[in-house]
């Protein structure tokens, strides 16, 4: 409590707050009698009155207590709070909205980026593929005409008589004589001399 407070204006501020607590509890009926004729009044009359018992009235009270003992520094806190809550909400709303935008964004971009990617390697393979279609129908037809190409080939060595070679005494063999021959030829297994 401040020195500069004085009691009838802590009294006022206090009896003001409990006024407004009193007219709140009075406008909200606690008991259901008048709503349990609708069918779905008995689950939403549960739910505020739930609400109501386990949350908002612990809180009415501990400000009440706390407003009695601190006028000055709750109403500060009530209207420093009636203040900030929109910039921080919005803030806060502002903040997911980038943050999934540019994950947003950032993806798109991924399946751009790899659509792309995959059009070009797509474009390699058709023209591999295309490009064997066409080897393979080459070698192909070359193996399918190389066929007739070797019977005929075949065919006519057959009926064409080669030509025949007179006899002749000299030896088909022929022999380098480059290097001088040397003293001892093996023939066999028995050294010969040369003469």
């Amino acid at each position: 409590m401040s020195d500069s407070e004085t009691p009838s204006a802590k009294e006022q501020l206090t009896r003001s707050l409990r006024e407004k607590c009193n007219a709140q509890s009075v406008a909200t009926p606690t008991s259901t009698s008048s709503s349990m004729s609708l069918p779905g009044a008995r689950m939403s009359s549960f739910i505020p009155s739930r609400f109501e018992s386990s949350y908002a009235r612990p809180a009415m009270k501990t400000t009440s207590v706390y407003f009695d003992e601190y006028p000055i520094t709750s109403t500060f806190v009530i209207i420093f709070s009636s203040l900030t809550i929109f910039p921080v909400l919005t803030f806060i709303a502002l903040s997911l909205f980038t943050i999934l935008s540019l994950s947003f964004l950032a993806l798109c971009c991924a399946f751009v980026v790899s659509s792309a990617v995959i059009l070009f390697f797509l474009s390699i393979l058709i023209l591999c593929v295309i490009t064997a279609f066409f080897a393979s129908g080459f070698f192909t037809a070359l193996a399918i005409s190389t066929y007739p190409l070797v019977a005929f080939l075949e065919t006519k060595t057959r009926f064409i008589r080669p030509k025949r070679r007179e006899p002749s005494d000299e030896s088909a063999v022929v022999v380098d004589m480059k290097e001088a021959p040397s003293e001892d030829i093996l023939v066999g297994d028995v050294k010969q001399e040369n003469l």
